[in-house]
Order: structure tokens, then sequence, then C-alpha cells
């Protein structure tokens, strides 16, 4: 249950969105101190295939010893032990140390309506993928995480590809791989930087860090003061490697 707004300046009444992994988000307008509810929507799953799809969780750890989340969803009459082709949708992001990526997962609820959103490739189960959702931290001392960057990157997808062939679920001759934005532009990365995938889906990336000189996500030096780690990870500089 989440409080979505109050009624109220005391907050003796308010709509309260209820959910489950099974039942899609509907809104209540709950009395707060005696607990009696009104429903006030009546919302739809349109997406069985989806909503009933197999989802697993679990860690992968590098060569480098850092560990980190893998979220994967198989269509729902997945059987253990079928190697399906594999799609990694994924987006980077800098971490100092294991503790401070750690902290991130502690608002995980796992008691949510699994909604595709307009970016979700969920849709990808219906087609006979297994879907690739991993978190992919790229670690280093405060201000120069991004000097990691292209060997961070190779070393979460080899622990991530590893990982998914040892539980038998991918493929490994059969991947793909995309993003949005930052994600575009780390797949665009990881397509000149590594062996693994037949194919990328890159939209609305910058693969040319030179056009962003004056720092970019987490990077706050400029393109004089850390020359040599933008030039690295324009994967546009590369691109004769893909």
């Amino acid at each position: 249950e989440t409080v979505s707004a109050a009624l109220d300046a005391d907050l003796s009444s308010a709509i309260v969105t209820r959910e489950s992994p099974t039942l899609v988000a509907d809104a209540y307008r709950t009395d707060m101190a005696c607990g009696s509810v009104t429903k006030l929507t009546a919302n739809k799953d349109y997406q069985p295939e989806i909503t009933n799809a197999q989802r697993q969780s679990f860690t992968a750890t590098r060569s480098d010893g850092y560990k980190m989340w893998i979220n994967v969803t198989l269509p729902r009459d997945y059987k253990a032990g079928t190697r399906l082709p594999g799609f990694i949708w994924f987006y980077p992001y800098e971490y100092t140390d294991q503790g401070g990526y750690d902290r991130t997962k502690r608002n995980y609820n796992k008691n949510r309506f699994p909604a595709a959103g307009a970016l979700s490739k969920s849709y990808l189960v219906t087609q006979g993928y297994a879907l690739i959702e991993p978190d992919a931290p790229v670690f280093g001392e405060q201000g120069r995480m991004n000097d990691n960057y292209v060997p961070d990157l190779r070393n979460n997808l080899s622990a991530i590809i590893d990982e998914l062939d040892r539980r038998q679920i991918i493929d490994r001759q059969k991947l793909g791989i995309g993003g949005h934005s930052y994600g575009a532009f780390s797949t665009v990365n990881a397509l000149v930087n590594t062996p693994f995938f037949k194919a990328g889906i890159a939209g609305d990336g910058n693969y040319n860090r030179t056009l962003t000189p004056n720092q970019f996500q987490s990077e706050r030096r400029t393109l004089w003061e850390a020359q040599q780690t933008y030039l690295e990870m324009s994967p546009f500089l590369h691109a004769d490697r893909m």
C-alpha cells in the first residue's frame, strides 16, 4: 500500500494505492482512523502474458570481487535448463565502493505489480527471449570513478553472462544488448569493447564525449582535466572495432 494523496490537512482521509505481484494497482479512498475504504478505480491487467512471466533475481560476482544484482524475466512457460537467446537492457551508475552500491538496493519492493512501462522490454519474453536487466556498477575513488569505466563495463558483462550461462538460462552465442540515453552510450561501448553481442539497440545516446567537454553524468572533471578518460569512453572513436 502507498499513500498517494492526502485529502485533508490532518490526513484523516487519503487516497491509498494497493497492489501486489499479481494484483494490478487500484486507488481507494481511505478513512485513516477507522480504516474503512471505498474503491475508486477498477484497473485491469492488459498484459497477462507479461505479468505471469517467470522472474528471478540473483547476484553475480566479478573477477575483482565486486557483487551486483541481476533481474531476469523469462517466458511464463519457461522450463529450467532451457537456454534462450538473451537480451540485456541496462544503465550503468557510478559508486565509490561496494557499500555505496549495496545501499541503493534497500528500497526494492518485491510486492509491486510488474507493470511494463513505455521503455520496458518485457514484451520480448513473448517472443522467446530471456530479458536480462542487470545493475552495472562502475567503481572508483570519489571524482575518478570513470577512470575505470571501460574495464568495469567488461567485468560486469563478463560476470553477468558467465552467471546466466552457469544457470543454463542463456545461449551465450545468441545475445543482444540495449539501453536508453546513458544506457545507449554504454550499449555502443559494449559493442566496441567486448566480443559478446550479435547486435545492440542504442536509443538517444551521446557516443562522443568530446561533445560534452564540461562534465557528464557523475563526471565532474572537464575534458581538459581528464582527457584520456573522455577519449577512452567515447565509442565513436573506436567504432572500427564494432
